[in-house]
């Protein structure tokens, strides 16, 4: 149907009116019916009997006007209630009595949230539905007060809150861990809530119920409050947790951490609401007996007055003899008169029933011979037997019941005064080197307690190879010797080069040195020797070995010394100093160039009968420039350089007398010219040193000299020689006395053997 003008005109002005007066307004676009629903509005919280009212206006006259509840048809209103400000907002409509009224039992519904809408049909069949409002629906509420959220409770506990209910209260049930456990009492006095709610007219909204939480295992709950209204609706409390705690309890000793042996006094305090049935002791885990339970505790009945127990306490005599030494557990477990039980926190102690120390060998002790080991054991149980193992194989059993009162002073306990063991360890039945010392006590309770293992080196076997010492050159044959002792007898020495046995060294050579180092061996004649002819193997490095065999069986073998075996003559270069043109030091018509070309020949003779291969810079009054002495040398690879001079002072005088020898030492203002790679070389000047002191100690020795030493210089002949290299000064020329001594026949030949002689010691060496 279509609004005419005057019509629409007079439609658009009520619009315009009420949106001033700011009144919702609702018209329907296929009709001329508009409406409005004032109560209730969204938002607003229902309980009981609600008047829902609003108007309707329909050109086409109102048939009915339906209240939805969630979409679904719960009743119709009554129309036609008074309404002179619906009339004056739309005159053109002329109806004063547009109102409509409906009484809404919220009761029907369960609380919560729902939707209210407005349906009115026309005489014609048309349909205007208004917009839905929200609205709470709240028609039960209450709170439980105790017990409180967090709260700590025990025996019986009084459970207690308020509940309102427009529908009235038909039951209320208590949940505890969400299983129903009983219904509460209604109808306790509430003025308070009376107070707050008025509007539900019910001064007796209390509930109580007495709960026994000892029906219930110690620990964590939840207590909630179920009620179920008249109506059948079911509404629940937000839960509250809560702790139950019935049984309590605390072990006094022994304390975590501690030491026990013996029998140890079990004891501490339990309280339980429904009473004590047994209070059990468990040691790792395991029941071991059952304690008494009824000690006085008065101590305890004044902390926890509510338990009303002044005789909570119990004790236990545990037989700590009956576990093994270590650490253990033990707890205790009480059972309640309910059947529930309450275990303490484990207390982890110590067993410490057998104690013990080994006095002798120490950690880290060399033996030889028979060792005597000693030490002490405690054992509550007593001892059975104490073991000594080596390398954990047992080797004997050790004497117990020797007199310790140092022992018996410091544990007193165990009144013991004969703790002490004894042993006589033969060391030579076991190989030299490191072992494991162990001492095991077997109590006589059955259990064992090791000592802690001493590491210990057995030295029965023990000698030295004196000769070739580690870098010696051998040629021809060579006595191999040196010394052993072995505590079990020696029953034959073995030379090995390069690990194959070439023959037996004989033994019982008298070494008293030996005796006087080694006197507990008691051997005077520890002394091995065996030729050794060298000629039988390859020129080159060889290792010479020496291995013992002891009447015991074991097998001692000396560190091999590497040594070289050459076959071939050293080559020797001797430089005589100056010569020609350059006649050297002069004094007393003798000049320095002829001495020292005596001298040299000297030397030459005596190391060319040694076998050596001997080279001179020059063999008569020849020059000879420096340069051109290291380069011959150089060309014929000579093993050592050897620059034999003569001695003088500059100026008037000539006091100053001895010998002295250089070896080389770096100057960088006198860098290398022939020999760049090798005059700086570690190797030739370490060796440079040694041939230059043999060389030194033998002229001092051998003459009487003064001693002036040995040192480093950077003279030509070292530097540019690429071998081992040595410059002695034989004395000097202008000191008359000496000088006298230098010209004899005699003293040349000592100065000469003592230069030869150095030369040997040097090759025994490298």
């Amino acid at each position: 149907m279509k609004f005419n003008k005057v019509f629409a005109v007079v439609f658009m002005a009520a619009i315009v009116m009420f949106l001033s007066l700011k009144v919702p307004l609702f018209a329907s676009a296929e009709t001329t019916a508009i409406g409005f629903m004032d109560k209730p509005v969204t938002g607003t919280s229902l309980s009981g009997t609600e008047n829902v009212y609003g108007w309707f206006l329909d050109e086409n006259r109102v048939a009915k006007i339906e209240v939805l509840v969630d979409g679904a048809v719960v009743g119709q209103a009554v129309y036609g209630d008074a309404r002179p400000d619906v009339q004056k907002a739309f005159p053109q409509y002329n109806y004063g009595e547009a109102g409509f009224h409906f009484n809404l039992d919220t009761t029907q519904f369960a609380d919560g949230q729902h939707t209210i809408t407005i349906r009115e049909t026309s005489i014609n069949g048309q349909v205007t539905t208004l917009p839905a409002n929200t609205i709470q629906i709240n028609n039960a509420l209450g709170f439980l007060d105790r017990p409180a959220s967090g709260s700590t409770v025990n025996g019986t506990q009084s459970l207690y809150g308020w509940f309102l209910d427009n529908s009235g209260v038909a039951a209320i049930e208590i949940l505890v861990d969400g299983a129903v456990v009983g219904q509460a009492a209604y109808g306790d006095a509430r003025p308070d809530v009376l107070k707050f709610y008025p509007k539900y007219k019910n001064g007796n909204s209390g509930y109580h119920y007495a709960l026994d939480t000892t029906q219930f295992t110690d620990g964590q709950h939840t207590v909630a409050v179920k009620e179920i209204g008249m109506n059948g609706q079911v509404t629940i409390l937000p839960a509250n947790t809560i702790t139950i705690d019935n049984a309590l309890g605390f072990m006094d000793r022994p304390a975590a951490g501690s030491t026990i042996n013996g029998t140890q006094n079990v004891y501490g305090w339990f309280l339980d609401a429904s009473h004590i049935a047994k209070i059990e002791v468990l040691v790792d885990g395991a029941v071991v007996g059952q304690a008494v339970y009824g000690d006085s505790r008065p101590d305890v009945q004044k902390l926890y007055p509510e338990f009303n127990n002044d005789k909570s306490g119990y004790h236990f005599a545990l037989d700590t003899t009956k576990f093994p030494d270590g650490q253990h557990t033990i707890t205790i477990k009480e059972t309640g008169m309910n059947g529930n039980y309450t275990i303490l926190t484990e207390r982890t102690v110590t067993i410490d029933n057998a104690l013990g120390f080994l006095d002798k060998p120490v950690s880290g002790a060399t033996l030889y011979g028979t060792q005597s080991v000693y030490g002490w054991f405690l054992d509550e149980s007593g001892v059975e037997a104490i073991e000594i193992l080596m390398d954990g194989v047992v080797v004997g059993r050790a004497s117990y019941g020797d007199a310790r009162p140092d022992v018996e002073r410091f544990y007193p306990q165990y009144n013991n005064g004969r703790s002490g063991f004894h042993f006589a360890l033969d060391t030579t039945k076991f190989a030299d080197g490191q072992h494991t010392l162990t001492v095991r006590e077997f109590g006589k309770n059955g259990t064992v307690t090791p000592l802690s293992d001493r590491t210990i080196t057995i030295k029965n076997a023990l000698g030295v190879l004196d000769s070739p010492p580690p870098g010696t050159t051998l040629r021809g044959n060579h006595n191999v010797y040196g010394w052993f002792l072995d505590n079990s007898g020696v029953a034959k020495i073995e030379v090995l080069v390069d690990g194959v046995v070439v023959g037996q060294a004989d033994y019982g050579d008298a070494r008293a040195d030996v005796q006087r180092v080694y006197p507990q061996f008691n051997n005077g004649k520890a002394g091995f020797h065996f030729t050794l002819d060298t000629a039988k193997f390859p020129n080159g490095q060889h290792t010479i070995t020496i291995r013992e065999t002891g009447y015991n069986g074991f097998v001692t073998t000396l560190p091999a010394n590497t040594v070289t075996f050459n076959q071939s003559a050293y080559k020797i270069f001797l430089d005589p100093g100056h010569g020609g043109s350059d006649p050297g030091a002069v004094a007393g018509g003798y000049n320095e160039a002829s001495l020292n070309l005596a001298v040299a020949k000297k030397v030459q003779t005596l190391l060319l009968n040694q076998g050596y291969t001997v080279y001179m810079s020059r063999n008569d009054n020849t020059y000879v420039s420096l340069l051109d002495r290291s380069k011959m040398a150089n060309d014929l690879k000579a093993d050592v350089f050897i620059s034999i001079h003569t001695n003088s002072t500059a100026g008037e005088s000539t006091s100053a007398n001895g010998i002295e020898s250089y070896f080389y030492e770096y100057d960088p203002n006198y860098p290398s010219k022939i020999n760049d790679q090798w005059h700086n070389n570690p190797d030739r000047i370490a060796k440079s040193m040694t041939l230059t002191s043999f060389i030194q100690q033998n002229l001092i020795e051998y003459t009487g000299a003064n001693n002036r030493g040995t040192d480093g210089d950077t003279f030509s002949v070292l530097r540019e020689s690429a071998m081992p290299a040595t410059l002695t000064e034989i004395g000097f020329i202008n000191n008359a006395s000496e000088r006298q001594k230098l010209l004899t026949d005699s003293y040349q030949n000592k100065l000469a053997q003592a230069i030869a002689d150095g030369v040997v010691e040097y090759f025994r060496v490298y």
